[in-house]
């Protein structure tokens, strides 16, 4: 194999390996995309069941004469 059939296979090789990882990056991207959407909506639920259980231990304490 020549010199320059060698550089044509080295840069094929580069081309693809730099296709996949471009691939590899958009797909983790979407990934935490949705990730953070996910920890979003968590962190809103986390909220209402703190406020939710502060509700309650707070009538409790009502109940129990504080």
């Amino acid at each position: 194999m020549s010199a320059i059939e060698q550089f044509l296979c080295v840069v094929h090789r580069l081309s693809e390996d730099n296709l996949r990882l471009q691939r590899e990056l958009c797909h983790a991207k979407r990934e935490c995309r949705e990730l953070r959407g996910a920890n979003a909506s968590l962190q809103v639920e986390r909220d209402a069941a703190d406020v939710l259980l502060g509700e309650a231990m707070d009538q409790l304490l009502d109940r129990t004469g504080r």
